[in-house]
């Protein structure tokens, strides 16, 4: 079979040949490019440099730069001081004259101020394989597979965390020393949340349309609570219910449903919503949710709230930017109930951004190196 491969192989190099020689390749066009490197964070001093590529035919050239800001520079590769931190889309036009082409490309370009917050915020970077703590302290910890699922025992300084490629739920310290397995051959977790009052740990099995609950020492075995759901993802545990998301195709899922702690009085609480992550505010008794509405309107991505004493009461928080036709997930949602925010986890946007309870107030809090996944805060 080896041999009949390159065979085949070089009887297509000559059809290509022949063509060729009937059918002239066109030539090159010109194509705009460049790369971006903060000069000076402090100073907001950038370095834009141009590698389009501009083929021999296509004449001499001439650059029209969008900074983002509103202003503009036709240098080939300029150097540009922004007036103030954000988060600016960037443009470079190329325009040829020979060939007359007019060419564009652009990229996002974020500069932010130093993480300033006075305690600490993780996440689970999907794309680096670890978990990040910033603010009050430091962490990075590597991680010995994906996973989505991350939430956070404050009292018992423990994160937990979902390991997807070796199908196990695992804890460590604050600091991220001492991780350790607490059970194995639990496939497809979702999401992770904490009921310290209980001493238990709850987990969205995606696999097997189940949510199951352990021990917070990782001692006993695996408990299934609740049944019969087609693809369950977030989470959230709070004063004896369970509240889950089921994000399968309508009509099967698409819900946030509550249940007891132990599974039973399982019913609708929201219909509709097509939620990743969620957590509880448990000062105003709001549950906040992501609503990725990719069925009814794929442009139609957000951040949402609804009273746990009223699920008609349903309130827009932000507007979280849709990239492609499946907007951008939000697998991480956390409380800080002392500065009265919601932080979220922006997945494609690779942002991590706040607000505060009413939606006002909306700010990137970091950029994060790769796909940001679970969030838990520690304040």
């Amino acid at each position: 079979m080896r041999y009949i491969l390159i065979i085949l192989f070089t009887a297509l190099l000559g059809a290509c040949s022949s063509i060729d020689d009937d059918f002239p390749v066109p030539p090159a066009s010109t194509v705009s490019k460049f790369s971006v490197e903060v000069l000076n964070e402090d100073e907001r001093r950038v370095q834009f440099t141009n590698e389009s590529i501009i083929p021999e035919n296509a004449g001499s050239a001439s650059y029209t730069w969008s900074f983002g800001d509103g202003t503009t520079s036709s240098e080939v590769s300029p150097v540009h001081t922004y007036e103030a931190f954000g988060e600016y889309e960037v443009k470079l036009v190329v325009l040829t004259t020979s060939s007359g082409e007019i060419k564009e490309s652009a990229q996002e370009l974020a500069l932010l101020q130093s993480v300033d917050i006075d305690f600490t915020l993780y996440y689970m970077d999907s794309d680096m394989l670890q978990i990040i703590g910033v603010g009050e302290q430091n962490v990075t910890a590597d991680l010995n597979g994906f996973g989505n699922g991350l939430a956070i025992d404050r009292d018992g300084g423990k994160l937990y965390y979902a390991d997807d490629d070796n199908l196990s739920l695992n804890m460590m310290n604050l600091d991220g020393s001492s991780p350790e397995v607490l059970y194995e051959g639990v496939t497809g977790i979702g999401s992770v949340a904490v009921d310290t009052e209980s001493g238990k740990v709850y987990w969205t099995n995606r696999t097997d349309g189940v949510v199951q609950r352990g021990n917070l020492d990782g001692s006993g075995s695996v408990e299934t609570v609740i049944e019969g759901l087609e693809l369950p993802e977030g989470i959230a545990v709070y004063n004896g219910k369970i509240y889950v998301s089921d994000v399968n195709v309508p009509p099967v899922g698409e819900n946030i449903y509550v249940a007891n702690t132990n599974g039973s009085g399982l019913e609708i609480f929201v219909a509709g919503s097509w939620g990743y992550g969620m957590a509880v505010d448990p000062v105003n008794q709001k549950l906040y949710f992501g609503d990725q509405a990719v069925y009814d309107d794929p442009e139609d991505n957000r951040l949402k709230s609804v009273s746990l004493n009223d699920n008609s009461d349903i309130v827009t928080v932000a507007t979280i930017e849709p990239i492609g036709a499946n907007g951008s997930r939000t697998y991480g949602i956390s409380i800080n109930t002392e500065e009265s925010k919601v932080y979220w986890a922006d997945r494609s946007a690779g942002r991590i951004k706040s607000a505060n309870f009413d939606g006002s107030g909306i700010e990137t809090v970091l950029v994060a190196e790769g796909s940001p996944r679970g969030l838990a805060l520690n304040f």
